[in-house]
């Protein structure tokens, strides 16, 4: 089976697919090495696939089992960098590994912490990575589950509630796959755009300063 398909992953599965999905979504969100894995797409035909769906698991159960998962899976990512992170840091004095990358992380989530975590989500691989990273700066940890549960919250919401109301209607069903990426990319730019318009407006404050 291909893993990167998220319709085969779907029609694989048939009435499991809830239990499946809640296994990928948390693997996806937990461990660079499953990043790979697909997110958004999976999580938008997961929703139509209950809305349409007599399988033996209520539609509301699966909403919920997703949504510790992708809770959870990044939860694991924050301990996973909190845990193995500085010590990596600390044998790996490298180009990659070092103090000076890690202080430059923990400025990053002083100045970002909130949009990281939350924008992060709509985002392939930094599902993964922003995790981590958070770990291994040590941002504080109830600062860090109080973003996560906002930005599992709103990941659920936009792609399954999409997906569960949305994929009903007879055009988008039509016209599924070029739905799903118009989404996808919609939502992919929201982090990119927040940390735009922050340097833009960081560079007309220091212009007036001179001024």
């Amino acid at each position: 089976m291909n893993w990167l398909d998220a319709q085969e992953i779907i029609n694989a599965f048939g009435d499991y697919v809830a239990i499946a999905v809640t296994i990928i979504i948390f693997l996806e969100t937990a461990f660079i090495l499953t990043s790979f894995l697909p997110g958004d797409s999976l999580l938008f035909l997961t929703g139509l696939a209950l809305a349409t769906s007599t399988a033996w698991l209520p539609d509301w159960v699966g909403f919920i089992l997703i949504w510790l998962a992708a809770f959870l899976g990044t939860q694991t990512g924050y301990w996973v960098g909190y845990k193995i992170g500085p010590p990596l840091f600390e044998q790996n004095r490298n180009f990659i590994l070092n103090q000076k990358v890690l202080d430059r992380t923990h400025e990053f989530f002083e100045k970002y912490g909130t949009r990281a975590i939350v924008l992060a989500r709509f985002v392939p691989i930094l599902r993964a990575l922003i995790p981590m990273l958070a770990g291994i700066s040590r941002m504080d940890i109830k600062r860090f589950t109080r973003l996560n549960l906002l930005g599992a919250t709103l990941w659920i919401g936009v792609f399954m509630l999409a997906g569960y109301w949305l994929g009903q209607i007879p055009y988008i069903k039509e016209n599924l796959e070029t739905t799903v990426i118009l989404i996808i990319i919609g939502t992919s730019l929201l982090l990119p755009i927040e940390l735009l318009r922050d340097r833009l407006a960081k560079n007309i404050n220091q212009r007036k300063t001179k001024r």
